[in-house]
């Protein structure tokens, strides 16, 4: 119990002095699982506060929150659920919208333009006689056969261009912590932990 308080307060302390850029910010832990039946999700936290959570069901609707810290020090989260019904986030800090209102009608149309309430027609329509069309037959002349010349392309022997790198090639990098992953043949599950 004592380790656990000494832990939870040094990560409080670690948090309250991060001042980098939050695009050098380092990854804490991270989680992701791909199960066979279509659900997934994924999770992470980062040492300057930032922390994400979203899972999602089988009918493909994803429940998650994410949380950070704004430049004031207070945290802030948002929890949201995407689905069929749409996007719904919800969090202390974001603004509420007001109760819809139901309209009432303002526009009542006069009298005189409304539609009589059984309409008879006054006139009978007949369309006009549609002229006979009878095509007169085209003379269509054959064109005459022009040969075209032969090219015989021969390609160069030594046509695959040669290219010399321009960056270095890569080295190993391990980095610091635990990374456990497991397979299985319907999907997955990834950790890493920094140590």
């Amino acid at each position: 119990m004592y380790r656990l308080v000494v832990l939870l307060a040094l990560a409080v302390l670690s948090l309250a002095q991060y001042r980098d850029s939050p695009q050098t910010a380092a990854i804490l832990s991270e989680q992701r699982y791909l199960a066979g039946d279509g659900t997934f999700g994924a999770a992470y936290s980062q040492e300057d506060g930032v922390e994400f959570k979203e899972e999602s069901d089988v009918n493909g609707n994803r429940h998650g929150s994410y949380s950070y810290v704004d430049p004031s020090g207070q945290r802030r989260t948002v929890t949201y659920t995407a689905g069929k019904d749409g996007f719904r986030a919800s969090g202390a800090h974001l603004p509420v919208a007001p109760a819809p209102v139901a309209p009432q009608p303002q526009y009542q149309p006069q009298p005189q333009y409304n539609p009589p309430s059984q309409y008879q027609p006054q006139h009978q329509y007949n369309p006009p006689p549609q002229p006979q069309y009878n095509p007169q037959p085209q003379y269509n002349p054959q064109p005459q056969y022009n040969p075209q010349p032969q090219y015989n392309y021969q390609p160069q022997q030594n046509s695959i261009p040669q290219y010399n790198p321009t960056t270095p090639p890569p080295h190993r990098f391990f980095p610091p912590g635990k990374l456990n992953l497991n397979r299985t043949p319907d999907g997955f599950s990834y950790s890493f932990n920094k140590s």
